[in-house]
């Protein structure tokens, strides 16, 4: 900041820069307070978006292929999330430990004829950057690339002409952007690699002929040159057409792959006895189907220039509030609602402020004199260890083992002492199997024989290095703390906690692998808000001394519980492990997915961001002794359990003895303080909690309704929130009289809290456009600029976006429902004129710079001549 400090000289005798001092500080102190506020404005993680009509499609192959039957469990109103894609009628896959034959190939492209995509139009071999196959399952050297001329033994039957080589002599089938980008030829470019393509390029199917994979559908944001959702113009008499624009639609397109190469030989021929042609070239092509996928437009949905008021707060609230943005500024008072996740701190922070919008939070602000809160319950979710996890045998595992290599597995069991191992480095695959601290401990869950107790379906499998730990958000918040508090009340968990190992002790087993606790976590205190990485070993290495790789390359942070499911649903684990050395500086750069067959991935997220992505959602010991998943009779039961608390605010109980009840369930109040707002705010705040405790408990998929990983609030539960939005509204602008009774007030319009009334916020990320609009965010950094006003780490998705989704080529399909996805809009109460501020003390700064040794010389003359004239200014107002 020194360029924003103005240096002057001082006449002799006089204390240096005394004059200067107060215009320096002042200067330095507004920057310094303001530069972070302008900072997180602008950004802010992906926030959680919805498709708001499932349309299942099933679609069938011909000739070889007749009986394959395909079916992909959405194919509109998509964003960025995972579909099913399911199949019957095909030849088992050759070999259960190699794809020799008999296997799918699957894509997404753009392309805008009705007959479905090209080859150059096709997301497809960056997967070939790890090699061809899966893991240790091999497969033929091409069948992962773009690579179409295989050597003199191997020429396609459909003669058509190669592309042109490449100087090597390669011929690569191009890849062409949706904005025809210049892209540099091979099997990975600039759009897409080994790390981004949600490509799978083996898909087993089983001895019964069926089969099923979990796939990403990718939006413009994540998959940049094919373009989907991005905004296009809607076409006449659709829905988007007045006035809001169509998302440009995709495709999915299923390669089979049966026993014949591309000249009609038989794979057996082929080198190692697999097929080796890539599924672009034109002899496979032939046999691909295609499904159409509709896409949420990233861009606006509602009303320009209606009223916004900003939410703010936790994260379990968010893809519940999303889902019902839309609706709500479609009906009632049209009133934009946007919302910025914060940890749970500054949501009560914000409460408190004076200006409290509406913020979400699950526990009560300090009790405070001067202001009282009104809690209202919105949502019933869950806090979860969502996982994907495929069946991988072990070296001398039975055959019938072997057999479901690749199948994903549908069942997790973990105690709270089994969390807190994964929870405390204490695997060696959790932390390092080079660290004397855990030297003596299982490497991982496979191989704990606490765990295969209670998992028995586990033995024989053997996950190399992985299911040591489990992705975990970085933001402090309420729900960790409550995980922590679950793991804390078991007597067995806290024995391990104290350094006492498994098999002994209280709670111990001798058949247990004496496994002890970190000694980095040795008596933790608990509950905490936050997962600590304690262990300070970092693995050395000779060749490079000064960059050893530590606990945070191996086992990030994910950015919030979003980004961790999503991450987990691709196989990613984040970690940064691979030397680069030619970087600058050299680092160690980030890993590549997991490879589809060999996935094995934990994450700590919510129930429906989980169910977004696909994940499963393991079963949790309960202080009853019974092991409950978030269904949602185990998160009601569980909301019948808790204890109550001032305001209408319960706790959680994890010592709650229902055996139904799942332990893990997290209740999500509105909060806000309704004689600091204005009539206008309070009025369309109670609007939202109205809508919260009526048709917002409609489960179901469709703008408007409750996400599926939430559970519809029992009738008492409403009832409080339907109680709460009629304070809201009656009490909105009402000082509190002595006697706490609500007082006189304003009915003033413009906000005082959230977000003030008007246009639409600031925004930022490729998702943004529009005014109070919405988009379709994603962990890949879309979409939208929010902050908070006491604390770090904010993240936004606000105002709706959403109109009919387009079909490939941008033509919506017919009578489908209004989108339900949203982006992040600035809350007002973020930025205004501030935004500004960065630029003004860059200005001032240069300016200081190279004004500052002239100052001395021509402020004594420019203060005279201020002075002279505001004397001359002064008389003549006497003489008037």
């Amino acid at each position: 900041m020194r360029g924003l400090l103005i240096r002057t000289r001082t006449r002799k005798g006089s204390a240096p820069g005394r004059r200067s001092r107060p215009l320096r500080l002042l200067l330095g102190a507004l920057c310094l307070a303001l530069l972070p506020v302008v900072a997180t404005a602008g950004g802010g993680g992906a926030q959680p978006a919805y498709a708001a009509d499932g349309s299942e499609a099933t679609v069938s192959g011909t000739g070889d292929f007749a009986a394959l039957k395909v079916t992909v469990s959405q194919t509109r109103n998509l964003v960025d999330q995972v579909v099913k894609v399911s199949w019957t009628g095909g030849a088992p896959t050759v070999s259960d430990t190699a794809y020799a034959a008999n296997y799918l190939q699957i894509m997404q492209c753009w392309g805008d004829a009705p007959t479905g995509p090209t080859t150059d139009q096709c997301q497809f071999g960056g997967s070939s950057a790890l090699g061809a196959g899966a893991g240790n399952q091999a497969a033929g050297a091409y069948t992962n690339s773009r690579q179409l001329n295989y050597g003199d033994r191997l020429k396609d039957s459909e003669n058509q002409p190669l592309p042109p080589p490449t100087p090597s002599g390669i011929s690569y089938a191009p890849f062409r952007t949706v904005g025809n980008d210049p892209v540099s030829p091979g099997n990975w470019n600039e759009f897409f690699d080994v790390n981004s393509t949600n490509e799978v390029p083996y898909a087993r199917t089983n001895a019964r002929g069926a089969g099923e994979v979990w796939f990403e559908t990718q939006t413009a944001i994540e998959a940049p040159g094919l373009g989907c959702g991005a905004a296009v113009p809607a076409s006449q008499g659709s829905q988007a057409s007045q006035g809001a624009a169509a998302g440009r639609g995709c495709w999915l397109v299923i390669v089979p792959r049966g026993t014949t190469e591309i000249d009609g030989t038989a794979y057996t021929t082929q080198s190692g006895g697999q097929l080796q042609s890539s599924p672009l070239s034109p002899a496979n092509w032939k046999h691909r189907l295609v499904v159409p996928l509709g896409f949420e437009p990233l861009g606006s949905f509602c009303p320009i220039g209606a009223e916004e008021r900003g939410t703010i707060g936790s994260e379990m609230a968010a893809e519940a509030v999303t889902r019902w943005q839309p609706a709500l500024c479609q009906t009632g008072g049209k009133a934009i609602y946007g919302y910025a996740q914060v940890p749970d701190e500054t949501a009560r922070v914000k409460l408190l402020s004076g200006a409290p919008g509406l913020v979400f939070l699950g526990r009560p602000a300090a009790p405070a004199e001067t202001r009282r809160p009104v809690y209202a319950p919105v949502s019933l979710s869950g806090i979860t260890i969502g996982y994907f996890i495929e069946s991988q045998a072990g070296f001398g595992a039975p055959d019938e083992v072997k057999a479901r290599n690749g199948t994903r597995l549908g069942s997790l069991r973990l105690t709270p002492r089994l969390v807190a191992k994964l929870l405390t480095e204490s695997y060696k695959d959790g932390n390092s199997r080079f660290a004397d601290s855990t030297a003596k401990n299982p490497e991982n869950l496979g191989r704990d024989p606490e765990f295969i107790r209670h998992n028995p379906e586990y033995t024989g499998l053997d996950f190399g290095g992985r299911l040591g730990d489990a992705l975990v958000p970085q933001p402090l918040a309420d729900t960790t703390r409550q995980l922590w508090e679950w793991i804390g009340q078991d007597a067995a968990a806290r024995e391990f906690l104290s350094g006492v190992p498994d098999n002994t002790g209280t709670y111990g087993d001798r058949a247990y692998a004496g496994m002890a606790v970190n000694p980095h976590y040795k008596d933790l205190a608990l509950p905490l808000d936050s997962f600590p990485k304690s262990d300070p070993y970092c693995q050395p290495f000779d060749d490079r001394p000064s960059f050893p790789l530590c606990i945070q390359d191996k086992h990030p942070y994910a950015g919030d519980m979003h980004a961790a499911a999503r991450a987990a649903s691709r196989g990613d684990t984040l970690a940064r492990t691979s030397w680069d050395a030619t970087a600058t500086p050299p680092a160690y750069k980030k890993d590549p997915p997991q490879p589809a067959g060999a996935r094995a991935v934990l994450a700590v997220t919510d129930t429906a961001t989980a169910d977004r992505y696909g994940l499963v959602r393991a079963e949790l010991l309960n202080a009853a002794g019974r092991f409950v998943g978030p269904e949602p009779a185990g998160l009601i039961a569980a909301a019948g359990a808790r204890k109550a608390g001032p305001d209408g605010v319960s706790s959680p109980d994890p010592a709650a003895k229902d055996p139904a009840a799942y332990p893990l369930t997290v209740l999500t109040y509105a909060a806000t303080v309704p004689a600091d707002l204005t009539v206008a705010e309070g009025k369309d705040y109670g609007s939202l909690l109205a809508y919260a405790a009526g048709p917002g408990q409609t489960p179901g998929v469709a703008a408007g309704t409750l996400p599926h990983g939430y559970a519809p609030l029992p009738e008492a539960l409403r009832a409080q929130t339907r109680e709460a939005a009629r304070r809201v509204t009656a009490e909105a602008g009402r000082k509190p009289a002595p006697d706490g009774s609500a007082g006189e007030g304003s009915a003033g319009s413009t906000a005082s809290g959230g977000t003030p009334a008007g246009a639409g916020g600031v925004r930022s990320g490729a998702a943004a456009s529009g005014t109070g609009g919405g988009g379709s965010p994603s962990a890949g950094g879309a979409a939208a600029g929010a902050a908070a006003t006491a604390g770090s780490g904010a993240q936004a998705s606000a105002g709706p976006a959403s109109a009919a989704p387009a079909a490939p080529g941008g033509a919506p399909p017919a009578a489908v429902a209004p989108a339900a996805q949203a982006t992040g809009d600035t809350p007002r109460w973020v930025v205004g004129a501030i935004r500004h501020v960065l630029l003004i003390c860059l200005i001032v700064g240069a300016l200081a710079a190279f004004a500052g040794p002239l100052l001395p010389r021509f402020l004594p003359r420019l203060l005279s001549h201020l002075r002279a004239l505001r004397a001359g200014a002064a008389h003549r107002d006497e003489g008037r």
